[in-house]
Order: structure tokens, then sequence, then C-alpha cells
């Protein structure tokens, strides 16, 4: 009885730790996109009005992303500078 208490409260706390780290990775390795990236971004936006869709998706928490900019920018058929 008490080995199947232990091997539950072990499985218990990998899946909290899981739980907690994946967010906490994203919020660690994510950056946000640069104002002259933003802004180019949003003009590509503003030509393409393929891209709004994403534009909005992109826009929902209120912060462009890196990740979220090039893949922007990309789907517009240009090229992101790593150190933009």
């Amino acid at each position: 009885m008490n080995r199947g208490k232990n091997i539950a409260v072990v499985l218990c706390l990998m899946a909290m730790a899981s739980f907690i780290s994946i967010p906490m990775w994203n919020w660690l390795t994510s950056r946000a996109a640069s104002a002259k990236l933003q802004a180019r971004t949003k003009t590509l936006v503003d030509r393409n009005p393929q891209l709004e869709l994403a534009w909005k998706v992109a826009m929902l928490d209120d912060v462009l992303s890196y990740a979220e900019a090039k893949a922007l920018v990309e789907a517009a058929g240009e090229q992101v500078d790593p150190n933009e």
C-alpha cells in the first residue's frame, strides 16, 4: 500500500513539474520584436491583406514576438535579419 502511494506521489510531482516547466521555458526563451521589425511587419501586413488575420492573432496579447514577426515577414516573401 505504501509503495503504491509513493509511486502515485512521484508521478503527480512529475506531472506538476512538466506543467510548470513548459510555460516557464517559453517565457524565458521568447523575446519581443524590435520596434523597427514591428513597423516593418505592420507595413507588410498593410500591403498584403491576406496576412491581416495572422496579424490579429499575433497581436492578441498586445506583444509581437520575434517568432511571430518572422513568420509574418517570411509569409510576405521577405527575409528577416537575425539581428533585426
